[in-house]
Formats: C-alpha cells, sequence, structure tokens
C-alpha cells in the first residue's frame, strides 16, 4: 500500500533537518571565519549553552547536597 493512499500527508522534498534548523544548509567552513557575523553568533550561543549548563549544574549540586 502507498504512504500517500488514503490522504496521508504527503511526502516533503526539504530534508528532515529543516524543521529543526532551516539555515543549517546555508552553515560552512567560510562560517567559522575570524571576524565573520556568523562566528560571532556561534560563539555567543556557544557562551550562552556552557552558561546555563553551569546554571543546571550548579543547581542540581546544590539540591543534591540539601538532600
Amino acid at each position: 500500500m502507498d504512504r500517500n493512499e488514503g490522504g496521508g500527508i504527503p511526502p516533503s522534498s526539504e530534508p528532515p533537518f529543516q524543521a529543526v534548523s532551516p539555515n543549517l544548509d546555508r552553515f560552512s567552513r567560510s562560517s567559522l571565519d575570524p571576524g565573520t557575523l556568523s562566528r560571532r553568533r556561534i560563539v555567543r550561543t556557544g557562551i550562552a549553552l556552557g552558561a546555563l549548563l553551569l546554571v543546571i549544574v550548579a543547581g542540581v549540586s546544590w539540591w543534591i547536597a540539601l538532600g
């Protein structure tokens, strides 16, 4: 039986990652060149995620210490 029979969702021509990160196909090695806007965004995002990870680890450690 064909997947599209019975009024199912038609297959998409877009890669599966498009729903999660639509600009992933624009990422290239030149995105990491020093001074580029993409590199600054990547570095800022990395710093923000690192800070979030530290907050989570500190919170879990504090919760365990009180328990």
